[in-house]
């Protein structure tokens, strides 16, 4: 049985757009087009479990909103 706390690693990059995401007050989400940086970014995040997706509405003009899981906002606490 495993009992350390898994490390996880993040780049300068997925910091930056993470901090973004919640840069403004009650703010968590950040919208973008798939087959972005950012996007390709925020998958690996997804993949860790410090975010989540979901597809933008139409009215916003992007694909996908990515948000912070609360071990997301830990990582770059």
């Amino acid at each position: 049985m495993e009992t350390a706390a898994k490390q996880i690693e993040i780049t300068k990059y997925q910091r930056g757009i993470m901090e973004h995401t919640i840069s403004g007050f009650n703010r968590n989400w950040f919208g973008t087009s798939y087959d972005t940086t950012d996007s390709v970014e925020f998958e690996k995040l997804v993949d860790m479990g410090l975010a989540t997706k979901q597809k933008a509405a139409e009215w916003m003009g992007d694909d996908v909103i990515y948000r912070l899981t609360p071990e997301g906002r830990k990582a770059i606490a």
